[in-house]
């Protein structure tokens, strides 16, 4: 029977079968997730029609919409500590507040990449439904509305 070693005592033939293998499956997860995010994208604006040229500025738009995002993200963050201080927080200006954002999100990316086109209706649906997911995913945002 063989007994377990510490990572820092194996040898270095070991330890770099580790690191690869490691590597492969955070990247296999990581592959993953993003070619669902990538299919779910396809999927949606099959069904919402909108037209784009080809699968690089379907990721493009996908990364672009990521990044901006976030940025977006933070300015609604400080809009709605500056809205709601002092007064409780209603559920319904926080997701009016991120559906605004997020639309305005998918606007600018729309307008940047020529080679997308969406409808506005298709736009909101969009956002809507980035806002649903954000929810859904992140309990901290329904806790800190039932706290409040």
């Amino acid at each position: 029977m063989s007994k377990k070693k510490p990572f820092n005592e194996l040898d270095r033939k070991t330890k770099l079968v580790v690191i690869v293998i490691l590597s492969f499956l955070v990247l296999l997860g990581l592959f993953i997730i993003l070619g669902v995010f990538f299919l779910g994208m396809v999927g949606l604006f099959q069904l919402l029609g909108v037209t784009y040229e080809s699968n690089r500025s379907l990721v493009f738009f996908g990364l672009l919409v990521i990044t901006l995002g976030f940025l977006f993200e933070v300015l609604a963050k400080l809009i709605k500590a500056q809205i709601i201080s002092g007064k409780k927080a209603h559920l319904n200006i926080r997701v009016g507040i991120d559906i605004l954002f997020t639309w305005f999100t998918v606007y600018i990316v729309d307008e940047l990449i020529v080679s997308v086109a969406m409808h506005l209706w298709s736009q909101w649906i969009f956002a809507l439904l980035l806002v649903a997911l954000d929810y859904a995913f992140d309990d901290r945002k329904i806790r800190n509305e039932k706290l409040a």
